[in-house]
């Protein structure tokens, strides 16, 4: 046991321990109820709007670097699953790799557990995909799901015709987000007809639309 022990917090395993340590940390703080999962995580986004009066061939390099690099980032799944989660999937196989292959070698050099850190964190990248893929539809749903509540107390604007009795459309903007929605009134409410504006009251999940009352301020 210490000679394991020895061998996982050596030099040459000190950045994939450290890594794999921190991981361990933060999913003990968020078990324990000390912070939340929003703790350290972030969206993963690329931008890819380019200032129009830049020059063209720069403009068009710039363009490509980022769309390729949105590419990237998507195939291993980054932006489609909580950054943390992703890091986690990652950090354990570049640890487990690290440990096993610095041990097997017999190395003793920074220098080279540095240099094997390089194909190990790429096969860790792979194998982080494979490992999260199955959460990438979970965490779709979720979010779509929080992005519903959201809408619950926005003001819309109706695109269709609706009743208490009869669907009809609205689009509602929830902070950045544009959604087009499905619209019933409340029974005591009036007809809603286009153009008129509607205040979200309730999500009706069996049935998947929304109870709204016409919005007058």
């Amino acid at each position: 046991m210490n000679e394991f022990i020895n061998i996982v917090f050596s030099g040459v395993n000190f950045i994939p321990t450290t890594l794999f340590v921190l991981v361990l940390f933060y999913w003990l703080i968020v078990l324990i109820g000390a912070v939340d999962t929003d703790f350290l995580d972030f969206d993963v986004e690329i931008d890819a709007d380019i200032d129009i009066d830049a020059d063209i061939e720069v403009e068009g390099n710039s363009a490509s670097n980022l769309f390729a690099l949105n590419k990237i980032l998507a195939f291993f799944n980054l932006g489609k699953i909580p950054f943390m989660v992703f890091l986690t999937f990652l950090a354990i196989p570049m640890w487990v790799l690290s440990v096993m292959s610095n041990h097997i070698l017999g190395n003793t050099s920074f220098l080279l557990s540095l240099a094997l850190l390089v194909p190990i964190f790429i096969v860790s990248l792979f194998i982080a995909k494979i490992f999260t893929t199955p959460f990438v539809k979970l965490f779709a749903v979720l979010e779509k799901e929080s992005d519903e509540d959201d809408i619950i107390g926005a003001i819309g604007e109706v695109r269709l015709g609706a009743s208490s009795t009869q669907k009809g459309q609205a689009d509602v903007m929830v902070g950045e987000s544009f959604f087009t929605v499905f619209i019933k009134t409340h029974e005591s409410a009036q007809t809603v007809k286009k153009g008129d504006k509607v205040l979200v009251l309730d999500h009706i999940k069996e049935e998947d639309y929304f109870l709204v009352e016409k919005y007058n301020h």
